[in-house]
């Protein structure tokens, strides 16, 4: 038997659990300080939930530094041809993701996700903190888990992308859910998810989805921040 033919499932495997477990991360501040997360400020209790991001960020670069390094060489050489690809089909997948959220805006009770509102939260308590975290490390983590892995076990295009895509919405709302309207959320998220998934298979270079992925998010936050 060749083991190196489950290597792929079961990097998927670790990598799911990684993402799913990460909020176990935010006990190591919590017990290295010492901290009582119901009487702490606003500011502790919000450095304590980006942990698990970045955490799990830095686990994820270790893991796969050898596709990092190859494919950051290649992003730089190819950074035109790559950057364009991109760009066109995230502007695809964002006015999915906008015309989505306007439908479930205007026809269901929930006016925004759990999820989001749980960004803003951090946002507004550490806009610095929730900046490196939500731009950075979160678009390289998710990118890793969502494309890298998933790719990595699923050869065919559109069953790639589909389950790539809508389990990358699937885990942003299921984790955060307050009603079962927030379960119409997962279109939009997977929307965008449909998008980097499309975009890695397009160029097999995971900075190119990585790279959309941080100018999606930063500019989300940017309008947050000074909107």
């Amino acid at each position: 038997m060749d083991t190196n033919n489950y290597k792929p499932i079961i990097n998927l495997t670790i990598v799911l659990l990684l993402f799913y477990c990460s909020s176990l991360f935010a006990l190591i501040p919590i017990y290295l300080f010492n901290i009582d997360i119901k009487t702490c400020s606003d500011t502790t209790y919000n450095l304590i939930r980006i942990t698990p991001t970045i955490t799990q960020a830095i686990f994820l670069i270790i893991f796969y530094r050898k596709t990092l390094k190859k494919d950051f060489k290649n992003f730089k050489k190819k950074f035109g041809d790559y950057s364009d690809i991109a760009i066109k089909y995230w502007i695809l997948g964002f006015i999915a993701m906008v015309i989505s959220n306007y439908l479930i805006i205007t026809f269901s009770p929930v006016k925004i996700a759990s999820n989001e509102q749980g960004v803003r939260e951090i946002i507004n308590t550490i806009p610095y903190f929730a900046f490196f975290s939500i731009c950075i490390f979160a678009p390289v983590a998710e990118e890793l888990i969502f494309r890298k892995a998933f790719r990595d076990c699923i050869n065919n295009k559109v069953l790639f992308i589909l389950t790539s895509g809508i389990v990358f919405g699937t885990l942003h709302v299921i984790g955060s859910f307050n009603s079962l309207f927030d379960f119409l959320y997962i279109i939009p998220y997977s929307s965008l998810g449909i998008a980097f998934a499309y975009i890695y298979y397009k160029t097999n270079n995971i900075f190119s989805s990585i790279f959309v992925h941080c100018l999606h998010n930063t500019l989300l936050v940017l309008l947050l921040i000074f909107l």
